[in-house]
């Protein structure tokens, strides 16, 4: 099947008001721009942190296909069970396996950060990963990355990557090194979105931050007086969620299904209003 297919990918849904945006939001913004897929970071919707399978339910139910996560999306124990058998939500797929010294075997990470999705007759493939610059050392994201691009082409699937990261040089480092293997590359996990949309040389659609679902005006979805707080005192107070307009972030990406490659990618910062 040839032709032109347009996907949106969400930006990371941070507390409940995010939640709130996608459940309201998403379907409107679908209804006004019709995509074929449609990728959620949700790592942070359940409470800031985490996601629980009752909210997940809620952000597919809005329209998305497939649930990615990050650094956070362990932070919720009563998700294990549901990423080990959800195969629309993902984790980073370069976390590496347990092992336990008294019975010296692998124990598995619970979920899995790589799969194949098929819907109207297209052939998906979403892969989540995480970065290692000023983050947690996991394996490396190149590797991980190259071989997931690898079983892609040999599935003659549509590859689209989530890289949660830190750091912008090891964004970009990644999408250029993947630059004509993968349809799309972009980044979370900052909630701030960048204005560096752009097609690289091969083909690769890219963005350093798709930015952040929830509420706007706030320091990065929470209560600005409490992170101001934090920072000035250094005491760790309990993040709360802001309040006022919510906002999905994000990128609208234009792939040709016959050769592969992205025609273009917009940022969306979509108003929803106020909740």
């Amino acid at each position: 099947m040839s032709g032109i297919v347009k996907i949106f990918m969400g930006g990371d849904v941070c507390y409940d008001k995010g939640l709130q945006a996608v459940t309201l939001g998403l379907p409107r913004f679908l209804k006004e721009n019709p995509c074929d897929f449609v990728i959620y970071n949700g790592e942070n919707a359940s409470g800031g942190n985490g996601l629980l399978p009752c909210d997940a339910e809620q952000i597919f139910a809005a329209g998305a296909d497939v649930i990615t996560g990050g650094n956070h999306i362990f932070e919720k124990r009563d998700s294990y069970d549901f990423l080990a058998n959800e195969p629309r939500v993902l984790r980073p797929h370069n976390y590496p396996a347990g092992f336990s010294a008294f019975c010296a075997s692998v124990i598995e990470t619970p979920g899995r950060g790589f799969g194949f999705y098929q819907k109207n007759g297209i052939n998906f493939a979403v892969l989540n990963i995480q970065g290692r610059k000023a983050m947690t050392p996991l394996d490396d994201p190149f590797v991980c990355a190259a071989n997931a691009a690898r079983q892609a082409e040999e599935q003659g699937a549509i590859m689209f990557v989530d890289f949660h990261a830190e750091a912008n040089d090891e964004k970009e480092a990644l999408a250029l090194f993947l630059d004509g293997k993968i349809c799309a590359l972009c980044g979370t996990h900052t909630h701030v979105q960048t204005a560096d949309q752009r097609i690289l040389p091969n083909g690769t659609a890219y963005i350093t931050d798709l930015g952040m679902t929830g509420v706007a005006d706030s320091a990065i979805g929470s209560n600005p007086e409490i992170v101001i707080q934090r920072n000035m005192k250094q005491v760790l107070y309990k993040m709360e969620s802001a309040e006022g307009d919510l906002y999905l972030q994000g990128a609208l990406i234009c792939v040709d299904t016959e050769t592969k490659k992205a025609l273009s990618i917009e940022r969306i910062n979509y108003k929803v209003g106020s909740v």
